[in-house]
């Protein structure tokens, strides 16, 4: 029986990957490298939007994507959990529905349980990117700096840029962490043999079980 997919992908709107494409061409690939594994499939219909993952109600793709896979009795697949949404409430909704269902490409044998975990892990780092927009916003004004509109989309490209570069290295860790996954290694023995070879975190600190398995599922 042939699987029937819905591909979406999704880009931050203002960010560096619209122009770069680097986004796309990334999830494009983890998408493929999923779907080599699955035998007999067709895709019907691929979607792509370009808008932030922190409202999902305004992603009017999202939601024609979610349609089609319902009524041609699709699979939705993404790259990554945080490509479909960094809203906890709305992944839940979808994990409950009858209606929909839907894959993650790095993921490929999580199950309910694990996704919300992810979900979680995904809203919290959202939180954590306001927070530090709030603060430097914050010091920015104490320091006498005029913030005003310019000021706001300096501060906010500066942390693009930083969640950029953060991805990029989390790109590099997932390729020398997943393999070793895939062996059967535990979260604590891989920051081990990363603290053996002295790979560091971007901070210089040695890597702890948690700060691995967060690089995995950024």
């Amino acid at each position: 029986m042939t699987t029937k997919f819905v591909i979406y992908r999704r880009i931050s709107g203002g960010s560096n990957q619209i122009k770069s494409g680097l986004g796309l061409e990334a999830q494009t690939y983890e998408i493929n490298c999923y779907l080599q594994g699955v035998d007999d499939h067709t895709i019907v219909e691929e979607f792509t939007e370009i808008a932030s993952g922190k409202n999902h109600q305004n992603r009017p793709i999202l939601q024609s994507a979610i349609e089609k896979s319902i009524q041609t009795n699709s699979i939705l697949l993404t790259s990554r959990i945080c490509r479909l949404s960094r809203d906890l409430e709305f992944t839940a909704h979808l994990m409950k529905s009858t209606k929909v269902r839907f894959r993650i490409a790095t993921m490929p044998t999580a199950d309910n349980f694990i996704l919300s975990i992810y979900a979680a892990m995904v809203q919290k780092d959202r939180e954590m990117i306001s927070i530090r927009t709030k603060n430097s916003l914050r010091e920015a004004k104490k320091r006498g700096t005029l913030l005003g509109i310019k000021g706001k989309e300096n501060i906010k490209q500066a942390n693009l840029k930083k969640i950029q570069q953060a991805d990029e290295f989390a790109e590099k860790v997932k390729k020398v962490v997943i393999p070793m996954r895939e062996e059967g290694k535990t979260y604590l023995q891989i920051a081990r043999i990363l603290c053996n070879v002295n790979f560091l975190t971007p901070r210089g600190k040695q890597f702890t079980p948690s700060s691995v398995q967060r690089y995995c599922v950024r």
